[in-house]
């Protein structure tokens, strides 16, 4: 019996993910994190152990503080449809 491999695309990181991973790779402590967001300590840990989430405003302030964007890519080999409703 012949055993069959199958290739899965890697899955896309969450935008949480994705801030998590920003936090690590930027040279700002969960400190200053806390004290310039005034987001709670145990809130900011929680999150980063993946154990709880972070309000909007929450998510604002740490993208404005790190200096994130969010970039919209466009799936390769698909063209855009027509718009619907206009």
């Amino acid at each position: 019996m012949a055993i069959q491999k199958t290739t899965r695309k890697p899955k896309r990181m969450t935008i949480s993910q994705q801030v998590r991973q920003a936090i690590e790779a930027s040279d700002v402590s969960r400190y200053r994190i806390w004290k310039d967001t005034g987001i709670d300590q145990g809130t900011l840990s929680r999150f980063m152990a993946g154990d709880g989430g972070l309000s909007l405003e929450g998510l604002d302030a740490i993208g404005e503080l790190l200096g994130l964007e969010i970039v919209i890519r466009k799936p390769r080999g698909k063209t855009p449809g027509p718009s619907k409703g206009r």
